[in-house]
């Protein structure tokens, strides 16, 4: 679903249980339902790369099967940027450090 300059992500996705890999890069994305995505159990790797978001939610490391988190080129303010150079597995053990109890 890139370039197609969609502003969220679709409902329809969200019943996609069996979806392994979420390709959004090159939209308009500029928030996400972090509770909506946990239920994506087979998720493998989400692409958000070069879209609106100021943040990432702590919640998307409580997807389960979750490895590859691809968020450059958003005008992130958390995580800094030093945070989102080290790399998917990194950005993933932050935000699960800073998942409300």
């Amino acid at each position: 679903m890139s370039r197609n300059k969609l502003s969220e992500i679709p409902e329809a996705v969200y019943s996609m249980k069996a979806l392994c890999s979420l390709i959004l890069s090159n939209n308009q994305i500029g928030k996400l339902d972090a509770n909506k995505l946990i239920g994506l159990t087979s998720l493998v790797c989400i692409d958000l790369e070069n879209n609106n978001l100021g943040r990432l939610p702590p919640e998307l490391s409580l997807i389960p099967k979750l490895r590859t988190l691809s968020v450059m080129g958003n005008s992130f303010k958390i995580p800094r940027p030093d945070v989102l150079a080290k790399g998917s597995t990194e950005v993933i053990a932050w935000l699960k450090n800073r998942v409300p109890a």
